[in-house]
């Protein structure tokens, strides 16, 4: 059962009780049989969905009437619709075929009714058939009618209904019981019984074919049986599945393939079809010989979309795949219906294996706007993107994305690797990112690589504004917002694997700004005694003005010490990602501690 099966059957159950009681309501007002048959009628198939919920009420009116509520029970429309709308579904679209099944299921119709109405030129065309709720597989066509008014295809198609109903309903239910209970010989006569009666009963075909698969019966038996189901329904996946086994089992590759090919077009969103067609042409020879087959096969049935998609799905295994994508392109310009994830997932591949990134990364974009509930695709693109150097595009994707699931996994270092990966590098977007990234707990180790790659990032501003001509008081700046930074993401990376890194950096910018407040400190005092040897003024003057300077530079000189404390922890603790860079840096350290000691004998005294 698919995921969106769940969901509906997962809010259906919400509605069990107050179902199960309008119900009982109902009865108890019109007194039917508690054991009577529960029909089913959803929306018909139709592009109109004014249409589509008329033919429904209609139809199920149409039966309401013609058949005693002591013999058949037909489900109101708003125990249907209700339902449908509760689990998110429109009720006046006609239901898949699992998700009517799970519909049925939830609300106890023991059989449904899946119908097409049609406008033509006449009037309307009705075509249905008879499902049970057990197996959406075993489908009773009920037959084709066309009338200049609507009531005239409804009154044909219910007394279909009650003579396919009336016929088999319970005979089959029997049959298939008996073959359960390995009671062969009474499920014998049920089948026997109701195909005297109804001539056209897929039903009990369906129970015959059962029967001799039970009773390991001759191959040739089954598959005629199969071949006469198709002859009531072309597209009884059911029995072309049968065949498909049969004609494998012994060995008839050709009429294999083309029950194959009839399956396709019975369910045209198994994606595994396709391969097993393409699997079978290429086991007749190679795929150099199944290409020929197939592309004759393409331009003699124009518009035949499962040929078009087997062809593409040869050229991928022929490793085709500029072909295959030119292919794939025009199938999805013939119907944008094939440009499902399949188109999407194995086109992205053809193009990656080509290299041409670009082209994968626009397929990802389309994807993405077409399945704009599914994560993958943007999440891909921003990858693609990212190879690309397509800062922005990249960050855009990653967006969206986290748009579509704010607790998905790896996007938001994702976005935070491109910002850094900026020309030039966004620091300021990147590090909002890494906190934005410990807001959401995200993986610790992440979280604490962008961290430190920002600040990282960051240590090389002073140098950049060096070399563009930057003064001293900016590099200075530039270093403090650098250690801030670094500091931070220090604490964030106790414990991962970029902790070294982190208290590398860390006492590297703790040095710097350190120094920065030993020059500063020093300055101070030197800009002073230039003042005094200046202006020479007497010594109480001279006095006044040093004990003024004093203060201030012994304040810096202990900032600094304070600091080269801290760089003298931090550097061995990283040692280990910068062995020889460490032994420079704590060299150059020792130095700035001997300044440190002498500055403070001079400017730190009461």
């Amino acid at each position: 059962m698919t995921a969106r099966q769940n969901a509906c059957m997962a809010a259906m159950a919400a509605l069990t009780i107050g179902t199960l009681a309008s119900l009982a309501e109902a009865q108890s007002a019109r007194g039917p049989n508690p054991n009577a048959p529960r029909l089913m009628v959803s929306a018909c198939r139709t592009t109109d969905k004014a249409l589509a919920i008329l033919c429904a009420d209609k139809l199920r009116s149409q039966i309401e009437g013609d058949v005693s509520y002591r013999t058949l029970y037909v489900l109101p429309k708003a125990d249907v619709e209700n339902t449908l709308t509760a689990s998110g579904y429109d009720p006046s679209s006609a239901l898949a075929q699992g998700d009517a099944s799970a519909l049925a299921k939830q609300i106890r119709a023991d059989v449904y009714i899946d119908a097409t109405i049609e406008k033509t030129s006449a009037g309307y065309k009705l075509t249905a058939a008879l499902v049970p709720q057990r197996d959406a597989n075993l489908i009773q066509p009920l037959g084709s009618w066309e009338n200049a008014k609507l009531e005239g295809v409804m009154g044909a198609s219910s007394k279909a209904f009650q003579d396919a109903h009336n016929k088999t309903f319970e005979r089959q239910k029997t049959c298939f019981t008996n073959i359960r209970e390995r009671k062969y010989v009474e499920a014998r006569k049920e089948i026997d019984g109701g195909l005297k009666e109804y001539p056209s009963s897929t039903w009990m075909r369906y129970c015959h074919m059962t029967l001799l698969r039970e009773q390991k019966g001759d191959g040739d038996a089954i598959i005629k049986l199969a071949e006469e189901i198709r002859t009531f329904d072309p597209l009884s996946k059911a029995a072309l599945q049968e065949l498909v086994s049969r004609y494998d089992a012994a060995g008839n590759k050709e009429k294999k393939i083309e029950v194959l090919m009839a399956l396709q077009k019975a369910d045209p969103t198994n994606a595994r079809l396709n391969t097993d067609i393409g699997n079978e042409l290429a086991g007749m020879g190679d795929f150099t010989k199944a290409r020929p087959i197939v592309e004759k096969a393409v331009a003699e049935n124009p518009g035949d979309m499962g040929l078009v998609r087997t062809y593409w799905l040869i050229l991928g295994a022929m490793k085709d795949y500029k072909k295959a994508l030119e292919v794939g392109d025009e199938m999805v310009k013939m119907d944008t219906v094939t440009a499902d994830t399949v188109y999407f997932n194995r086109s992205i591949g053809f193009a990656i294996q080509m290299a041409d990134t670009a082209k994968a990364a626009e397929i990802a974009h389309r994807a993405g706007t077409k399945f704009s509930k599914l994560v993958e695709y943007p999440k891909l693109e921003a990858g693609l993107q990212s190879r690309l150097k397509n800062t922005s595009a990249s960050i855009a994707a990653s967006r969206r994305a986290l748009a579509i699931n704010p607790k998905e996994r790896d996007l938001r270092v994702q976005i935070g690797a491109a910002y850094l990966g900026a020309t030039p590098p966004q620091i300021d977007s990147a590090i909002a990112m890494a906190k934005e990234m410990l807001a959401n707990g995200e993986d610790k180790d992440q979280v604490a690589g962008i961290a430190v790659s920002a600040g990282d990032a960051l240590r090389k501003v002073p140098d950049q504004l060096k070399f563009s001509g930057g003064d001293a008081a900016a590099q200075f700046a530039a270093w403090e917002v650098a250690y801030a930074e670094l500091a931070w993401s220090d604490t964030l990376a106790k414990g991962t694997k970029v902790a070294p890194q982190a208290k590398f950096l860390m006492g590297v910018a703790a040095l710097s700004v350190g120094q920065g407040h030993l020059i500063a400190g020093g300055d101070v005092v030197r800009k002073i005694s230039e003042e005094i040897k200046a202006t020479k003024p007497d010594a109480a003057k001279q006095k006044a003005m040093l004990d003024k300077a004093y203060p201030e530079a012994c304040a810096l000189t202990n900032q600094a010490n304070d600091l080269f404390i801290i760089a003298q922890v931090a550097l061995p603790a990283g040692g280990s990602f910068a062995p020889d860079a460490t032994r420079q840096v704590m060299g150059s350290l020792m130095q700035m501690n001997g300044s440190v000691e002498q500055m403070t004998k001079a400017y730190c005294k009461k």
